[in-house]
């Protein structure tokens, strides 16, 4: 039967949407195991989208039409249907983390699966997103943020329905209103708002209602699609019948498309995520009878996959984290294990967990009984978190180790007011940032990124000693090099910093400005990349040209492959003990980024400070301080200093700085 009239009911299961999702959560795969092979894999979670504003949506209009909508029987049925296999993959990470992993770590995952367990994964993930916040490889719940999406949508979708029932004359109306509003937000806010618009509803809702639009026609259908098919075939009888596969042959090549064209570099969604949607959305309309469909999608193969495909995009994730976390490496044999793990799990949650939740006696009391479960999880998750981690079952002399990677808000860095993030610009400067008077031109001033900002609370601490400059002025942010212009992966507005920060030296040169960067971040990590730093040459050139006497650069950081709380509670597992010097973790490449910068500055008369030889010898380089018999971590990650390391490293490198 030719297309539209081809879409079954929507009640009838249609194979060929199984197949997709086998699509859609083995590119989501693909890509979370190998991130270079299939790049664009990521936009399976808006093939899922899709899927789910279609499935859904058809479930409420169906019921609507027959009159036995009830929002107490949908919701049942979406407790049935969500909270078995989630719970399970909460609960698994929750007794994981807390026996197995650090306290920043089990903080940080009690946080997320208590979000989890009320679906604001998403919400939480935004609240929590910065330059400092942890890589997406350390979070095995990171996945569940598109859940949270799916479920706030399921929340208020409903209520929305009911109305474009009513209305149902004009539904396919009221529906791209909600999405032209939806898809519009996340156009404009894509660059300026770039975590809000991928993480949250508002800009993300557009793509669910792609599925309901299908679905309002294919439940109430369309009186202008339909006078303009039957014109069509009435015309063009041979255009008619291959109208469907064409459709599906549309949407392969859009999905095929956002799996070549799209990374991470992209800005997404934005107008790249109507390449999936929009190929989801023909395939969809192509209907079951089209030939790829019917071949490739219905294929028994993907079938499959389609059927685990929650319960294994649950899964995999966590599995792929949590032997990150333990340090092991991931080569592609143990990924490929991982991935098998994770379809047999999978396949085991459907058979046995899932399957006989939905088959239990309708009524109240499953949909109750899971409910109390999920917040009895989410109670745990809480617990954990409240409980930092669990960090009081550690000794009190390393507790302090411990509480220093989560206890770091930055604020030591005077970090929104001295300290810019990724997306502020100059005009968030404190006038407290400026301190040296102008008449006087005495002071230092301090310029650079994250790793300049942590420098500041050292400097500060010599200068309530009266061992360091009078004046102390900070003018820092975020992943934003002193250099003009910036590099490709400098943040947001680094550029305008930058000239911001050089016209107020302009109008009142100061004395001193040192010059401090995470070198090997923007150049490479060879001495011979880091001889590539003309730009750090011109802007020394450029201070000198201002009037600065004395042009500072403070070279790299020690840097560890992992965060340094985390080395040394790995080294007191292992040894009993905490060590003042180690070589253990020690990132060689920023060693050969520090002579390389020593060389790059050869012949331009600024000075040049080696943090490595200051903190580092043949021993190893420190990694504590000892006050009053306890032991403080030197950093609070794998670079930035805290306030003991920053002291530690100005009191060594005092003479050369303060002369």
């Amino acid at each position: 039967m030719p297309w539209p009239s081809n879409l079954p009911p929507p009640h009838e299961h249609r194979a060929d949407i199984e197949g997709l999702r086998g699509v859609a959560v083995l590119a989501v795969l693909a890509v979370h195991a190998w991130p270079d092979l299939l790049r664009g894999g990521f936009v399976g979670v808006d093939i899922f989208f899709v899927l789910s504003g279609y499935l859904i949506s058809s479930i409420i209009f169906r019921a609507l039409q027959a009159g036995r909508f009830s929002y107490a029987d949908f919701y049942a049925r979406r407790v049935r249907r969500i909270f078995p296999a989630l719970g399970l993959v909460l609960l698994s990470c929750l007794l994981f983390s807390a026996v197995f992993t650090f306290p920043s770590q089990a903080r940080q995952i009690g946080q997320h699966v208590a979000a989890g367990s009320v679906f604001a994964s998403n919400i939480a993930l935004w609240m929590e997103a910065g330059y400092f916040d942890a890589a997406s490889e350390f979070k095995p719940l990171l996945h569940l943020w598109s859940l949270g999406i799916e479920e706030q949508f399921y929340i208020l979708w409903p209520l929305a329905a009911v109305a474009v029932f009513r209305w149902r004359r004009h539904g396919l109306v009221l529906i791209g209103a909600l999405l032209l509003v939806s898809f519009a937000l996340n156009v404009v806010w894509v660059a300026a708002k770039a975590k809000g618009t991928f993480f949250l509803l508002p800009t993300r809702a557009w793509e669910l209602m792609l599925g309901a639009a299908l679905a309002q026609v294919s439940v109430f259908g369309s009186v202008p699609l339909q006078r303009g098919w039957q014109a069509l075939v009435a015309r063009r009888p041979t255009l008619a019948a291959r109208m469907p596969d064409a459709l599906a042959w549309l949407g392969v090549g859009l999905i095929a498309a956002a799996f070549a064209l799209l990374d991470s570099s992209k800005r997404f969604p934005g107008w790249w995520a109507l390449l999936p949607t929009l190929g989801t959305l023909a395939l969809l309309a192509a209907g079951p009878q089209a030939a790829f469909n019917r071949r490739v999608l219905s294929h028994r193969v993907m079938v499959f996959y389609g059927a685990i495909s929650y319960p294994l995009y649950l899964w995999h994730w966590p599995l792929l984290v949590f032997p990150v976390l333990l340090g092991v490496e991931l080569d592609n044999a143990t990924r490929v294990l991982i991935l098998a793990a994770s379809v047999g799990l999978a396949a085991l949650t459907l058979e046995f967990v899932e399957r006989p939740v939905r088959a239990a006696p309708r009524g109240p009391r499953v949909p109750a009984l899971l409910c109390a479960g999920m917040a009895a999880i989410g109670l745990g998750g809480l617990a954990l978190q409240q409980s930092d981690g669990l960090i009081a079952s550690y000794p009190e002399g390393v507790r302090n180790i411990a509480r220093a990677e989560f206890s770091f808000d930055y604020g030591e860095y005077r970090s929104a007011r001295c300290f810019l993030d990724l997306e502020q610009g100059p005009e968030t400067f404190k006038p407290e940032c400026w301190d040296h008077p102008a008449a006087s031109g005495s002071g230092i001033l301090l310029w650079g990124d994250s790793h300049a900002a942590s420098l500041f609370p050292g400097m500060q601490m010599l200068q309530v000693e009266g061992h360091g400059p009078r004046h102390l002025t900070q003018f820092t942010k975020a992943r934003c090099p002193p250099v003009l212009p910036p590099p490709p992966q400098a943040s947001a507005r680094c550029e305008e910093t930058n000239r911001h920060v050089l016209a107020r030296i302009a109008a009142a040169p100061p004395d001193t400005v040192l010059l401090g960067g995470h070198w090997s971040f923007y150049v490479g990590a060879t001495e011979a990349q880091t001889l590539q730093l003309g730009d750090l040459r011109r802007t020394v050139q450029a201070l000198q040209e201002l009037g600065v006497r004395r042009v500072i650069v403070m070279g790299h950081l020690p840097t560890w492959t992992a965060p340094l709380p985390r080395v040394l509670l790995t080294a007191w597992r292992q040894h009993g003990a905490v060590p003042e010097r180690s070589l253990s973790a020690l990132d060689p490449r920023a060693a050969a980024a520090d002579r390389g910068l020593r060389l790059a500055l050869q012949g331009t008369g600024a000075l040049f400070v080696s943090a490595m030889e200051a903190l580092c010898d043949s021993a190893g380089c420190l990694v504590t301080q000892t006050r009053q018999g306890t032991a403080y971590p030197m950093a609070h990650d794998e670079s930035h200093l805290t306030v003991d390391g920053s002291a530690a490293l100005m009191r060594r490198s005092r003479e050369r700085l303060f002369d």
